[in-house]
């Protein structure tokens, strides 16, 4: 056993310039298949959790809305419609209906106790949401119910005088017997100096003197699966053609498309990648070996067993791998900067499969070597 390491030592120190060659192989390997594995991983996720958004915009109506939503090929609604022209106690205010308010106001909100953003913004009462500079003006807080009109609701509320006020009515009465009052669920704690106030889309039929038809300025959808992106642009296109506005519909795929393809490529050279990397990973070991051929053939001629000529020279060579594998699969570490619990797997299967075919390859090769007759070995050219 002593004679085996010290032979083994001198075969690596003897001929540095093989042994680095051997190394550097494998490390070479192990970086271009540590590569395509992390790839590989990370256009996986982009593929499984990219969003395609399906966007409408130009007045689609809430309830042909709310019906694509429960289609079964979206999910995550968000609406907008903006009026601008109403008014809060008689104050001017743009009116902004949505069901995600968030989407619109990133500063913190007080609410209403019992109330919060999901249940105000998906409920179908008279509630609204204000900024703080507003409601102090105003001089209301969390609870006070608000008169709320359009900007000319005179007209409205008399038919543009056709019904005109009668005997001791006065126009207040008029205006809050025929529009509507709302509560103040929550206020957005904001120096803005910002009129826009929050009411939920859900809300359209209680507010028509603001939107008669609640025709959304904006729809958007998230796709539940990319690759129904044309099954669901038909679908659409038979719901708009029920709409009397004209109806836009964005539906932009590009980015998902190169995701898609570059996933799908990544997944056919995969294989090959490794079918190439172990095949040179046993192949070229062997050659090396192959060059040390009249060492073998003098090795033999000193007496030495054919197996033990073979593990020598395989032991080298796995030697020379398994440092290269990983120094190979360290540099991608440090370069690519993955999970490594998403690439311990693979790396090691990867590492043992190398190992095995340098093993093999060198194996195979050294026998060969080994075999032949002494004298022959010795006259040979290398």
């Amino acid at each position: 056993m002593n004679w085996s390491l010290r032979f083994l030592r001198r075969l690596l120190g003897r001929n540095p310039g093989r042994s680095l060659l051997s190394l550097g192989l494998a490390a070479l390997l192990a970086f271009a298949f540590g590569l395509v594995t992390v790839l590989r991983g990370m256009y996986a996720e982009l593929y499984q959790n990219v969003e395609v958004k399906a966007t409408f915009s130009g007045g689609l109506s809430y309830d042909r809305a709310e019906k694509i939503a429960e289609s079964g090929y979206v999910r995550d609604p968000y609406y907008e419609r903006y009026a601008p022209d109403g008014m809060v106690e008689m104050k001017a205010a743009g009116f902004l209906f949505t069901n995600l308010l968030d989407r619109q106001v990133s500063d913190p909100v007080d609410w209403l106790e019992g109330w919060d953003e999901e249940t105000a913004m998906h409920a179908a009462e008279k509630i609204l949401v204000m900024y703080s500079a507003h409601a102090e003006r105003l001089g209301v807080g969390l609870g006070d119910m608000v008169r709320v009109n359009e900007w000319d609701w005179w007209n409205a509320v008399t038919a543009m005088g056709l019904d005109p006020l009668k005997p001791g009515e006065t126009d207040m009465e008029r205006r809050d017997a025929r529009r509507p009052f709302f509560r103040v669920v929550g206020i957005i704690r904001s120096d803005a100096d910002m009129r826009t106030v929050y009411a939920p889309a859900a809300a359209r039929y209680t507010v028509l003197f603001l939107v008669p038809k609640m025709e959304l300025d904006i729809a958007e959808f998230t796709l539940l699966d990319y690759h129904q992106a044309g099954e669901f642009s038909a679908y659409a296109k038979g719901e708009l053609d029920k709409s009397q506005n004209e109806v836009r519909l964005t539906l932009d795929t590009s980015y998902a498309d190169r995701i898609y393809e570059m996933h799908r490529l990544l997944e056919t050279l995969y294989p090959i990648t490794i079918a190439a990397a172990l095949l040179l990973g046993g192949v070229l070991p062997g050659l090396t070996v192959l060059h040390g051929s009249k060492e073998i053939s003098v090795l033999r001629a000193l007496g030495t067993k054919i197996g033990k000529c073979v593990g020598l020279y395989t032991a080298a060579q796995v030697l020379c791998a398994f440092v290269g594998l990983l120094l190979g699969f360290l540099l991608v570490i440090l370069i690519r900067k993955p999970e490594l619990a998403a690439v311990g797997k693979p790396f090691g299967v990867y590492l043992a499969a190398h190992l095995a075919a340098c093993a093999v390859g060198s194996g195979v090769f050294a026998w060969l070597c080994a075999r032949k007759h002494v004298l022959a070995q010795l006259q040979a050219k290398e």
